[in-house]
């Protein structure tokens, strides 16, 4: 599989990821607007805090079935059969865990109420634990379509039922009760969505356990990157400022979460593509990924110069504290594109100790660089800087460790990135000499909006214009602008044959 071949692939299964994502997390972020001015940020921090203890122990006991099914040579009934009845006992074991350590988690952080919220999300996680095996089949074949209907169809009947619920009762319990209505809502879908019925049985566990083992030792260790912050920081900021923490992470890495985390799921099932057909993907890889930053790169600019008019236009008064959080944490943004694409990567090509390794290093740096800082500060500002740092030594630890995978040429790749952040300077300049970057706001929602309109529409006008020069002074070199001006060749080309075709008829 070639590097354009992958990510044309990658695009068209991108895109319905994104179309799809874009849908529901416009409905969704919405929802948080308006929940964000119906409860206060202690529920948010509440239920945080029981939602992390929860997948802390989902984590302990996550096996990657369903990587392991998507870069299988073949699938058939034994084989899925032996994945549903792991996943089964999988899901009965974490629930057993979150509902016998619910006192535990409510001693933890101080909070009595937390009991209650986690036997509900055992539960949840329990029926969650019968999903259907046979949807893998859609990443498989790269029907991200019909995946992601998946995703979204739950997402909507969690969004219908927490807004009412918040309305009626204004109580944090209407955000746990949407996440339940989620969880048992998509574990039905899956099996309206494919005919195949899974059933008990173990007789290919061998084929599963290998390739699983490695996946769940990964996915501890990942769950301790993502939820190490609440984990540390909850007993010592407490639920409130823990609450603002969080919403501001989730506001800042929107074009991470909407844009890049998609494109890495479409890649995973590229990558495995590739890989039964013996092909080498690391330079492809590398390759997308710096494209991949091009993309995201005015997106991420957009977001932390704006960050004080999207507090003000979509938070409120109430949040403005938030506002540098968010402009610290828009810059994670520099360093996703290549830890999300390398780990699928990794994965995809079956070398998942070096994915462990990676992601252990991290860890060790990020905790490392937490409790060092809670020693000195709590200073939310400073905390959300050490956190970007982590997020660049994972980097680096994957540049590391690359190497010895297959060829890998920096050259064209650091040319590249060099543009491209040189393009993000010209940009940032622009944006501060309007006196548009950075700014304290106290203004109401609908002006706030629209100046968050104009700098994402200044970003983008400034970005693409200079990095398309820097390329063409170049001499057009090989790398990502080559791969995404190509790509978008490739798309416009029919409709641009539509049109003689148009004017000959009329």
């Amino acid at each position: 599989m070639t590097t354009e071949s992958l990510a044309r692939s990658t695009v068209v299964g991108a895109t319905w990821l994104v179309l799809w994502r874009f849908i529901t997390r416009a409905l969704g972020f919405c929802s948080t607007l308006l929940l964000a001015r119906l409860l206060v940020p202690a529920d948010f921090g509440l239920v945080a805090m029981a939602s992390t203890f929860a997948a802390a122990v989902e984590a302990l006991s996550e096996l990657g079935l369903q990587d392991a099914l998507v870069r299988h040579p073949a699938m058939d009934r034994k084989l899925v059969n032996t994945a549903f009845t792991l996943q089964v006992a999988r899901a009965t074991l974490t629930a057993s865990i979150v509902a016998l350590g619910a006192p535990v988690a409510a001693w933890w952080f101080g909070e009595p109420r937390l009991e209650a919220l986690l036997f509900v999300l055992a539960a949840a996680t329990f029926v969650m634990g019968f999903e259907n095996t046979w949807v893998v089949e859609f990443r498989r074949e790269m029907r991200f379509d019909r995946q992601f209907r998946l995703l979204a169809i739950p997402r909507l009947l969690q969004l219908a039922t927490t807004i009412p619920l918040a309305l009626a009762t204004g109580s944090y319990w209407s955000l746990l009760l949407g996440t339940a209505v989620s969880k048992v809502s998509f574990t039905a879908l899956t099996y309206a969505m494919h005919p195949g019925r899974p059933s008990f049985g173990l007789s290919r566990w061998r084929e599963l356990t290998g390739f699983s083992l490695w996946i769940w030792a990964t996915s501890m260790t990942k769950l301790v990157w993502d939820r190490g912050d609440p984990i540390l920081l909850g007993p010592v900021i407490g639920p409130a400022r823990l609450g603002g923490y969080l919403l501001a992470l989730e506001l800042a890495i929107l074009p991470i979460s909407e844009l890049i985390a998609p494109a890495a799921d479409a890649l995973f099932a590229g990558f495995a593509s590739a890989q039964r057909r013996g092909a080498q993907s690391v330079d492809l890889a590398l390759t997308v990924a710096a494209a991949l930053l091009q993309v995201v790169m005015p997106l991420m600019i957009a977001v932390s110069c704006a960050s004080g008019f999207l507090v003000a236009g979509l938070l409120g008064p109430r949040w403005a504290d938030t506002a540098p959080l968010v402009a610290i944490f828009a810059w994670h943004g520099l360093f996703a594109p290549f830890n999300y694409v390398c780990s699928a990567m990794l994965v995809a090509n079956g070398r998942v100790s070096r994915n462990f390794s990676v992601t252990v290093v991290a860890v060790v740096v990020k905790l490392t660089a937490l409790l060092i800082t809670l020693a000195f500060t709590s200073d939310l500002a400073v905390i959300a800087l050490v956190s970007i740092g982590c997020t660049a030594a994972e980097f680096l630890a994957f540049m590391a460790l690359l190497g010895p995978v297959g060829d890998l040429r920096l050259r064209p790749l650091l040319a590249g990135v060099a543009r491209t952040l040189l393009a993000g300077l010209v940009t940032i300049f622009v944006l501060d000499w309007f006196g548009l970057a950075w700014r304290a706001v106290a203004m109401t929602s609908v002006p706030a909006l629209l100046y968050c309109a104009l700098i994402g529409c200044i970003a983008l006008a400034v970005f693409w214009p200079t990095l398309l020069l820097l390329w063409l002074l170049c001499g057009r070199p090989a790398g990502p602008e080559a791969l995404l001006v190509k790509l978008a060749g490739n798309h416009l080309k029919p409709l641009m044959m539509r049109k003689p075709a148009l004017k000959d008829a009329a």
